[in-house]
């Protein structure tokens, strides 16, 4: 089923003629039709639709139904197209679909008008050219997808837990940063406002901005917090802009509406704002564009991100702190230490490793497989792609379907994949297990692919081609506890060595209050929720459940992890999956020589890697800890009567397997010392005619100073052990 609505003023159609034998009797040739202020819905009934009609119908009606509360329609124009299919259903169900259709509309209390069905017809329409007056949709019996395909609208969800006071004073940033747009442009519409990657943001709906408006816009907020503006909540029935009254329908119950000098907002927090008179500083500090529910085929919006605080000096420690995370970007390190590349001819969002980037890659997965081959796990290797039913039969398809990357075969479709769980299913399904054999334990890094939204695609933080260092273990529920007490002692150790475990939080993440975007039944889900809610507790997890944020499947424990400039990254996960087991139908027999269906914990400790290598980079600004750091060693010589010895000193290094570099330019010492601090090397070696003669090192680590006379098994023994010991 495919349908194309319009918000129109008013619609114009006249019967021409028959375009086949079959077309609807009883229409009045000639005759014209008027409807003013209604919804316009083009509809072509498709072949496959008629597998389940009833099922079609129901999603037909429904999906009318919520368009017309959003455009806030009353009447609605049955208007059969078939334009817009090259497969149509037979004349008569399709006709009969739409008799159907017209007769429970008007159930529902609308007034229904409905074109002739079979004819060629003339028509005039008048579109009211506001975001929402034009939608098109595409679903069948099984799916609901964009006519266009370029994704599905995500829906505004209510977070409902108490906001800090701060949160709050940076919500009331966003709020008087949208008044003095409004008031810069008075075309601009508010769209919303909320938190995104620690930053606050409203969005603006018909606004063009430049970065010069940027800091007009800052000196209009110094303004309207001079006047006393008072933030007050209004009746929802004030609100009539239609992106607004989209929300609210998104919302429910849990909608409200609030007014600053008559701009109108429908925040998605409780009590979100504070008085004017607490706000005492604040600062916009960039802008964006996004699109409305993150879905290309909806209005541009621009996104403006604030900060503000109820003191000036916070402000200033603020733009002190943003001042030093700019120079530790991973986007500007990585291109001085050459670490990564781009390139337009491979893609947005597909970032490419050079050497130096791989050795850290390569450490951390190695590190990772470090704390796991002892603790029962077993290597695998999965394929990138695999066919469409894989992952239909998990339930990525439905959930993920315009985020996956397609990819036509000569007898199949395929997927590049965009989890490794459903291949991990197919390994455990291919080999009989009893009680005994369980816990099995799968330990993968592998890449995975989905189509993210260019706009959010940003140097290794956010990408399309994600390595997850994953894991499956399959297990019976007696054993979740014990298995989720040894993955907490493995993400305790990993970043214990990269000092991120002084200050953390594990939110064991649950459903939301609208159980149907969760698989499995209610018996499934408590028994997983009390399951990883008592290992929290055994293992004394520092956790809050957080609702609304569990994974499709189950729920699960996010570690967020603070790194040295206390910016707070979620990165490590623990998840308790019921529904895959089911979906795939997975069984071990159990002590009476019974089939019984095991349990599935997904685990990653890093996460993504690409992402925790920005964090990384940006936690340790490039000065990697010694086990880490791509160059380990840089030996530089005073002269060229200096390289023999030098040579001697690399080859006993690269003996130990450390990575050291020569360098023997013909430049001064000066610059030789000073390229090698902006490389970050680990340890600068100096060999000049002294440390010839006399077979020793002058040693400057990168943080301290020379060390002379230090002897080469001496360092040697030193640069080993301190790889080797991973510290800090």
């Amino acid at each position: 089923m495919k349908i194309l609505t319009i918000h129109a003023d008013f619609i114009e159609f006249e019967a021409k003629k028959k375009a086949f034998s079959a077309a609807e009797e009883g229409v009045e040739k000639g005759n014209k039709q008027r409807v003013e202020e209604c919804l316009v819905v083009f509809s072509a009934v498709e072949k496959k639709d008629e597998e389940n009609v009833n099922v079609v119908l129901e999603k037909y009606e429904r999906e009318i139904i919520k368009i017309a509360e959003l455009v806030h329609a009353k009447t609605l124009v049955l208007y059969p197209y078939a334009h817009l299919s090259s497969t149509l259903a037979d004349p008569k169900v399709a006709e009969d679909f739409l008799k159907r259709a017209e007769q429970k509309l008007r159930a529902d209390k609308y007034v229904v008008f409905r074109a002739p069905f079979g004819w060629y017809k003339s028509f005039n329409i008048s579109c009211k050219g506001h975001p929402l007056s034009e939608l098109s949709r595409q679903f069948g019996p099984e799916e609901v997808l964009s006519l266009k395909k370029e994704g599905k609208d995500e829906p505004f969800v209510f977070d409902g837990r108490k906001l800090s006071a701060d949160e709050k004073v940076l919500l009331t940033g966003t709020l008087v940063a949208g008044k003095a747009v409004k008031n810069m442009f008075l075309k601009a519409e508010i769209a919303g406002s909320g938190f995104y990657q620690q930053h606050a943001y409203v969005d603006i709906a018909e606004v063009e901005l430049s970065n010069d408006d940027l800091a007009r816009i800052e000196k209009e907020t110094e303004v309207l917090l001079k006047k006393k503006l008072v933030i007050a909540k209004i009746p929802l029935p004030d609100v009539t802009l239609p992106l607004q009254k989209s929300m609210i329908h998104d919302l429910g119950v849990a909608a409200a509406a609030y007014m600053l000098d008559g701009l109108k907002i429908i925040p998605l927090f409780n009590e979100p704002y504070v008085s004017l008179g607490k706000l005492k500083a604040l600062k916009v500090l960039s802008q964006s564009k996004v699109y409305w529910k993150n879905n290309a085929s909806n209005v541009q919006l621009v996104r403006i991100y604030c900060a503000a605080f109820d003191t000036e000096q916070k402000l200033t420690e603020f733009v002190k702190k943003r001042e030093e995370a700019e120079s530790r970007s991973h986007l500007k390190i990585g291109r001085e230490m050459g670490l990564f590349v781009t390139s337009e001819l491979v893609g947005p969002g597909l970032p490419l490793l050079a050497p130096k980037g791989m050795i850290i890659r390569e450490e951390i997965i190695d590190f990772l497989w470090s704390l796991h081959k002892d603790k029962g796990y077993q290597k695998v290797w999965t394929p990138h792609i695999a066919k469409e039913q894989l992952y239909k039969t998990s339930g990525h398809w439905d959930k993920f379907g315009d985020e996956l990357f397609k990819v036509k075969g000569k007898t199949d479709n395929f997927i590049l994949k965009p989890m490794n769980c459903p291949h991990h299913m197919q390994i455990f399904d291919s080999f009989s297990f009893s009680y005994r054999d369980l816990p099995v334990r799968y330990f993968e890094p592998a890449t995975i692919y989905r189509d993210e939204k260019s706009g959010q695609l940003i140097g290794l933080s956010r990408v399309r081609a994600i390595t997850q260092d994953d894991g499956h273990l399959f297990c019976r529920v007696s054993q979740i506890k014990q298995e989720v007490a040894a993955i907490v002692s493995v993400i305790r150790k990993f970043y214990q060595t990269l000092g991120m475990d002084k200050e953390y939080w594990v939110s064991l993440s649950v459903r939301g209050e609208d159980k149907s975007k969760y698989l499995g039944t209610e018996e499934m889900w408590e028994i997983a929720e009390k399951s990883l809610e008592e290992a929290a507790k055994e293992n004394k997890l520092p956790y809050r459940k957080v609702r609304g944020e569990a994974a499709f499947y189950g729920p699960k424990l996010d570690f967020l992890f603070k790194d040295s400039l206390g910016r707070e990254w979620q990165l490590a996960t623990i998840q308790c999956d019921f529904n895959l087991p089911e979906r795939f139908d997975l069984s071990f027999i159990n002590e009476e020589s019974k089939k019984e269906r095991p349990v599935v914990i997904h685990r990653a400790v890093s996460g993504s890697l690409e992402r925790f290598m920005s964090v990384l980079i940006e936690h340790f600004a490039g000065k990697f800890p010694l086990w880490l750091t791509p160059v380990q060693v840089k030996v530089v010589t005073v002269t060229d009567r200096n390289n023999a010895f030098a040579l001697e000193v690399v080859k006993r290094l690269r003996d130990e397997e450390v990575r050291v570099e020569l360098d023997d330019r013909m430049e001064s010492i000066g610059k030789k010392v000073r390229d090698a601090q902006m490389e970050k090397v680990g340890y600068i070696v100096t060999v000049g005619d002294k440390e010839t003669e006399k077979k020793v090192l002058a040693v400057r680590p990168r943080s301290g100073d020379v060390k002379f006379d230090v002897k080469i098994e001496k360092f040697v023994t030193d640069v080993v052990k301190e790889v080797r010991e991973r510290r800090l």
